[in-house]
């Protein structure tokens, strides 16, 4: 994608529109995968507050999908924004070593599992594991485990890997399975 991005360049930058119409509804994939990593990593999932912020913009993009949208929605001004084209192609140098590993691992394989119901399974997932991630933030570093499952996710968008997508099924049953008994649900029941 990123040499796509780098051969496509026109003048000296592109803008953030044009990628994102570039990379269609592959553009979900990227950002829905970084998002996850930030409370998956720790110490960030431990940071209190963070993983409920994550997760609301988790489900802004995520509802994107459910609702039928082709590529990301961004602001007009935020799509208007430039990335100068030589930074691109730093950026690929820096980070070519990696994605060529991670490009051996990853491929489009199992095809029918990311098909247009697989992805809107997907997007459905990612909806309730960002919502879950509310009551996991009560538990130290639970919210991993929904963030794990969002990564894959992300990184299935991205490679169409179907391995992947099914792996974030998976996911996202051991995050509820999880919810289910380390939550204090009494205690949060009595809240209200």
């Amino acid at each position: 994608m990123l040499d796509t991005a780098i051969e496509d360049c026109d003048r000296d930058k592109v803008t953030i529109g044009a990628l994102l119409d570039m990379f269609g509804d592959r553009s979900f994939g990227p950002v829905i995968m970084l998002l996850g990593l930030l409370v998956s990593v720790p110490p960030l999932g431990g940071i209190p507050g963070l993983p409920i912020l994550v997760g609301s913009i988790i489900l802004l993009f995520s509802l994107q999908i459910v609702f039928g949208a082709r590529h990301i929605w961004v602001p007009e001004i935020v799509q208007e924004q430039g990335i100068e084209c030589s930074k691109l192609e730093d950026a690929r140098s820096r980070v070519r070593p990696w994605l060529q590993r991670i490009d051996r691992m990853i491929t489009e394989r199992l095809t029918w599992a990311t098909g247009r119901i697989a992805t809107y399974g997907a997007a459905l997932s990612v909806s309730m594991l960002s919502l879950l991630m509310i009551p996991l933030e009560l538990v130290p570093f639970a919210v991993a485990a929904p963030g794990t499952a969002i990564v894959l996710f992300g990184l299935a968008l991205v490679a169409r890997d179907g391995a992947l997508m099914l792996a974030g099924f998976a996911g996202t049953a051991g995050a509820f399975g999880l919810a289910v008994f380390v939550v204090p649900w009494n205690t949060i029941t009595g809240w209200f």
